[in-house]
């Protein structure tokens, strides 16, 4: 389920800021050194089930002062983790308290990772 969070989707800033940042607030990152992608646990206690927040990034053209790669935040979105046997694909229901759970955790990050002029 994809996200709605417009301060944060398309955000440009150095690769080592997006990193920290993300680390402090209990992400993982995944995906190597080729567009990496920040994930963390949500879990729903009401229902016993557990979802992914996900952020993708993708390398952009431009570096930093010091010769960094910046990296350019899409488009966050959720998914339920769940390890399935089957190659059918189904359709989960994400309960309200998780989506505005997620929705406040990315909200949060906005504020830090929208700044002009984050520290390097």
């Amino acid at each position: 389920m994809r996200l709605k969070n417009k301060t944060l989707t398309g955000v440009v800033q150095p690769l080592s800021y997006v990193d920290k940042m993300l680390r402090q607030q209990g992400f993982h990152r995944s995906g190597g050194d080729s567009m990496p992608t920040y994930d963390v646990v949500m879990y729903d206690s009401a229902s016993s089930s557990a979802y992914f927040l996900r952020i993708p990034t993708n390398y952009t053209s431009t570096t930093t002062g010091k010769g960094e790669l910046n990296v350019k935040l899409g488009h966050p979105y959720l998914e339920a983790k769940f390890y399935m046997n089957t190659a059918s694909e189904e359709v989960f229901f994400i309960p309200k308290a998780v989506r505005e759970a997620a929705e406040h955790k990315l909200a949060e990050i906005a504020d830090y990772l929208s700044a002009p002029s984050a520290p390097s």
